[in-house]
């Protein structure tokens, strides 16, 4: 599903990036949150989790860019109340990437 790809930033340090390999399976995902975004209708449980996850990493404003997107990015956030355990995931990242940047 996914394949690691090296690669480097700044061209000195190391990174490692993670492209999805199996086009109809990121279709599928993609249509699912379209559709819960779009929608309004409460996303099920994984779909919920997704949404979560997807906010938490910053995946809105690449999902749903500029100004034509920006419903689509606040819905995105809306979606966590329907999973709390999202939530919680989104938030424990969230922090941990605010706590990467301040160190």
């Amino acid at each position: 599903m996914v394949a690691a790809v090296p690669g480097q930033m700044c061209g000195v340090l190391p990174t490692t990036r993670y492209q999805a390999t199996d086009t109809a399976i990121s279709r599928e995902i993609r249509g699912r949150l379209d559709s819960a975004i779009r929608t309004g209708v409460p996303p099920d449980p994984r779909t919920a989790a997704l949404a979560a996850l997807a906010h938490a990493v910053g995946l809105g404003k690449h999902l749903y860019p500029g100004n034509e997107g920006r419903s689509s990015r606040s819905r995105l956030r809306d979606l966590i109340r329907h999973d709390p355990m999202g939530g919680l995931v989104a938030h424990a990242v969230m922090d941990v990437q605010n706590g990467a940047v301040a160190q």
